[in-house]
């Protein structure tokens, strides 16, 4: 019995086997609020094996849930009941997480004008998602300036990260007439299930303006952090942290050594997971840098903070987003190609930790607009989350059953 008969409904089953992505579009999306319609979801399993989405349509955050693998969806509910401009693109989606006890949290950026301003939103839902609590501002310095790019994490022990870009220690620099490089990035933890926050903390200045941040977990409290960091005036490389829930920034190092010189914002952020193997990060990040150029993976040890196992996973124009993702000490990367005249959606595999790929195989392509390819992580399968004008939103699982699928 394949994978699919085995852990999956029948129709879903069907309907992968033959090729067909679980949703495609086709709404009228004037009159209807839907995954399909709303833009940058993201999705994430509940311990039930719920799915839950994000998403923004009409000036809303919107969630909803799927007990059928995405094949069909709740009535969304809305997070934010007064409108307001929430970001909505690849690099700066709503976020959402589902504790063990069921409490659903969800953060997204307010964008407060057109020059780049921005608060970082929360809310909570305690009743499964039927509602949500009014939502917060956590940023605290009370300034018109930028907060945007928030990350959310929780790790084991139960701790709520909050992570984003920040530019008010820009702001004072510039009150002052002193030089600043782009901006800083900050966090904010609670300890109560999302009820209240910290106080901001700096993790470091001179950070990338516009690349979304990712996070993975540093023992059961403390979390790791990869960002697009400017290094003297100009080189956008990639910076790692070690950050604790009461506000310490533990040590700092250089992910990344491309001397990408770019005094602009290229809106490609990396991605972590750490390894269930040697504990260390595996990375992926786009550069277009004097010493590497293209979409890159490495894996990166706190203990010698250093980079290794250096590959160039796509040196074609158009390649970037990528998103790492482990199942069961296997390795999957995603990312967005473009061979001219259709975007591709392709993978690669690694079953020894990093240390060599397969070929790259496709996933998904169209010839109409699209967001990033995320992977989502179910118990028995890792998943392809993706939204295109083509294909509406295609939620589809890739592996493990590209070995298993065709065998019984």
């Amino acid at each position: 019995m394949n994978f699919l008969k085995r852990f999956l409904p029948a129709t879903v089953a069907l309907l992968t086997l033959t090729g067909f992505s679980f949703a495609t579009g086709n709404q009228d999306c004037e009159s209807i609020i839907s995954v399909h319609c709303g833009s940058a979801p993201s999705a994430v399993f509940d311990s039930s094996n719920r799915l839950w989405t994000a998403f923004v349509q009409s000036q809303q955050v919107f969630v909803s849930y799927s007990d059928d693998y995405g094949s069909s969806f709740s009535t969304p509910t809305a997070v934010n009941t007064i409108p307001e401009e929430a970001e909505h693109n690849g690099e700066n989606r709503p976020k959402i997480l589902v504790d063990a006890d069921g409490t659903l949290y969800v953060s997204w950026t307010l964008k407060t004008s057109s020059r780049f301003t921005g608060e970082i939103r929360f809310s909570r839902s305690a009743d499964g998602g039927r509602s949500f609590d009014p939502p917060s501002t956590i940023n605290d310095d009370g300034l018109f300036t930028g907060h945007r790019f928030e990350s959310l994490y929780q790790s084991q022990a139960g701790q709520l990260y909050l992570v984003w870009i920040d530019k008010r220690d820009l702001e004072a620099h510039l009150a002052l007439n002193h030089e600043y490089h782009g901006a800083a990035i900050y966090y904010a933890v609670s300890m109560d299930q999302g009820k209240s926050f910290s106080t901001n903390y700096l993790v470091a200045d001179n950070s990338c303006e516009c690349c979304r941040i990712a996070i993975a977990p540093q023992g059961p409290e403390n979390i790791a952090i990869l960002w697009r960091q400017i290094f003297g005036e100009s080189t956008r490389d990639h910076a790692i942290a070690v950050l604790t829930p009461d506000g310490q920034t533990l040590e700092t190092h250089r992910a990344s050594e491309d001397q990408w010189q770019i005094d602009a914002c290229p809106h490609h952020g990396p991605s972590m997971v750490q390894s269930s193997l040697s504990n260390d990060y595996h990375m992926s990040w786009f550069t277009a840098g004097e010493r590497h150029q293209g979409l890159y993976y490495g894996k990166f040890s706190f203990d010698s903070g250093e980079t290794s196992q250096l590959y160039r996973v796509d040196h074609n124009p158009g390649a970037g987003h990528p998103f790492l993702a482990e199942y069961k000490g296997d390795l999957y990367l995603v990312w967005k190609g473009f061979d001219g005249e259709k975007t591709i959606i392709k993978y690669i595999h690694s079953g020894d930790d990093g240390n060599s790929w397969s070929t790259p195989a496709v996933l998904m392509t169209t010839t109409e607009g699209s967001d990033h390819p995320l992977i989502v992580s179910h118990e028995n399968a890792m998943f392809l989350s993706w939204k295109s004008t083509e294909h509406g939103y295609v939620f589809k699982p890739f592996a493990p059953l590209v070995a298993s699928a065709s065998s019984d």
